[in-house]
């Protein structure tokens, strides 16, 4: 027999009022966390587009360049583009990665809450990149003829390297200005102003190939990279001040502890990340038919850009939006963003790598390249990018979390997997850099994922605030 159930009436009379409120509260919890979750699901794929509209153009140029070089003058000339290319890419990150990354997520941080740290933040990462770069343009200058006859045992190399040294002041200042409109989230000015930059690039690089050869292209380089530093200043400066951001180098160096914190373990990550590939490609262009190996590796490094262009951009939405989360302590907003980052770039990587499977080819025959023989080559380079495209949002996170020095770390780990690798297997030539370079990635993936976990879990999970 059930026993009877006894309500305190006095209870029920208190308690009964306040249901209707509490489910009230719980439905405008749940609403803020929605309207939240699409605010972020907007400013994510709007930035992704223009992004892609934006980039599109500039990475598209080295590619045709390579093309071009490989029909007009052939494998050991794109070799020769390849290391004089790489060698201007590795300066430029070294200059400016380490500020750019500071720049962006510290700036996405205080634009809203702080705007006159936001402004000498800017006005530090325009300084401290300003010197970074004249004093590494220099040394290339200078030290020309020793890097390329005793580094890159190529002598004929030393006039390249120094048309480019200037090309590494312009490229760098217009990479931080940039880099401080991307953590002011603002994709469609960057989208634009590298449509207008991409645009000189294709119209003037093969023109000045054609003419006068390597010198012309890096000339016609250096003149579009200028162009755009010179597009980019008002488009910077209109919109720090729309945002009330005052820019300022006078007590710019006041905010130095963020140049500890971020820029220096990012400077170093950069000094291990993009000289990497230079690094292995010395131990192999010294080693007979060396130039033609590296052309191939170049042209394989084309490849992954092409297939790892949208995938980046992707990266370079998620940063301030993730910086944003990680600075609130929002759990939600930051698995948000990571989800749409990873989902989004393994369907991009499930279609390229179908894409490739099919055409990959006519991709091989683009270069001169001979389909039968080099099949394999860049089937790894596929396979290895899909991954890469996977674990590129997680890599953001000891960056945005503000692990930065953990982030050098995991960096100096796949540093040192792929020059050791590339030493191991240099008599492979570009098969032994792809094999050593795939090797790397697969390894620091997993540490990604360890990480990501580690971060996430010691990311508290808060309600928006309420509002006053």
């Amino acid at each position: 027999m059930k026993r009877p159930v006894i309500v305190d009436s006095h209870i029920t009379a208190k308690q009964s009022p306040e249901r209707p409120y509490q489910q009230e509260r719980e439905l405008m919890r749940s609403l803020r966390t929605r309207i939240s979750q699409s605010a972020d699901l907007r400013v994510f794929s709007l930035g992704l587009i223009w992004s892609i509209l934006g980039t599109v153009a500039v990475r598209l140029t080295p590619m045709i360049t390579t093309i071009l070089i490989s029909h007009w003058f052939g494998i050991e000339s794109v070799g020769r583009f390849g290391v004089t290319y790489s060698t201007l890419v590795s300066a430029t990150f070294l200059a400016s990665t380490g500020v750019n990354l500071m720049a962006t997520r510290n700036i996405a941080a205080y634009a809203a809450t702080d705007p006159g740290t936001a402004g000498r933040l800017a006005g530090m990462a325009l300084l401290l990149v300003a010197g970074a770069s004249a004093l590494i343009a220099l040394a290339i200058f200078l030290f020309s003829d020793a890097i390329a006859g005793r580094l890159l045992k190529q002598p004929e190399l030393a006039f390249y390297l120094k048309v480019i040294s200037p090309i590494v002041v312009v490229s760098a200042l217009n990479n931080v200005q940039v880099a401080i409109l991307n953590g002011l989230q603002q994709f469609k000015t960057i989208a634009r102003l590298n449509m207008i930059m991409g645009g000189l690039m294709i119209a003037s690089v093969p023109i000045g190939l054609y003419f006068h050869g390597l010198t012309g292209s890096f000339a016609a380089l250096g003149c579009a990279y200028l162009a755009g530093s010179l597009i980019t200043a008002p488009a910077m400066l209109r919109t720090l001040k729309a945002r009330g951001i005052p820019l300022a180098f006078r007590g710019a160096l006041s905010q130095w502890p963020m140049i500890t914190r971020y820029a220096i373990p990012a400077l170093l990550a950069s000094l291990l990340y993009e000289p990497v590939s230079w690094i292995c490609t010395t131990i192999v262009v010294g080693n007979p038919d060396g130039l033609q190996q590296v052309g191939l590796y170049f042209i394989a490094m084309q490849l992954e850009t092409l297939l790892l262009f949208a995938p980046q951009i992707v990266v370079q939405v998620t940063i301030p939006m993730l910086s944003t989360g990680f600075g609130e302590h929002n759990r939600r907003r930051v698995l948000n963003v990571l989800g749409m980052g990873i989902g989004t770039n393994i369907v991009i990587a499930i279609g390229f790598v179908v894409v490739m499977m099919l055409f990959g080819d006519w991709f091989l025959l683009l270069f001169k390249l001979d389909p039968a023989q080099h099949w394999p080559i860049f089937m790894i380079v596929v396979f290895a990018s899909a991954m890469i495209a996977g674990a590129l949002p997680l890599g953001q996170v000891p960056v945005s979390s503000g692990y930065m020095w953990t982030g050098l770390s995991i960096t100096a780990g796949w540093a040192a997997t792929f020059i050791i690798g590339t030493w191991f297997l240099q008599d492979h030539g570009a098969y032994g850099m792809i094999i050593a370079r795939a090797i790397a990635w697969g390894l620091q993936t997993l540490v990604y994922i360890g990480f990501t976990r580690f971060a996430i879990g010691r990311t508290r999970s808060v309600s928006l605030p309420q509002p006053a």
